[in-house]
């Protein structure tokens, strides 16, 4: 096995590891402290806010891309 192949196994079993351990964080300080209604709140900020950049990116790309003048339709 490469070593290539190797680094990136260790990084998926990494990648995998951490984001259940995350989640179980995530969900503990969500049901089971007070701060729950606020953790809810932040989340939806952050994927609210996440989708309306791309959204603005994806505007500001097509505004900005140069016109092609070659194109007779």
């Amino acid at each position: 096995m490469s070593s290539r192949r190797a680094r990136g196994k260790i990084l998926g079993a990494a990648l995998f590891a951490v984001s259940i351990i995350v989640f179980i964080i995530y969900s503990y300080f969500t049901l089971a402290t007070s701060f729950g209604l606020v953790i809810l709140k932040i989340t939806i900020v952050v994927a609210v806010g996440a989708l309306l950049a791309v959204m603005a990116w994806i505007g500001y790309t097509m505004t900005t891309a140069p016109s092609n003048e070659n194109n007779k339709d």
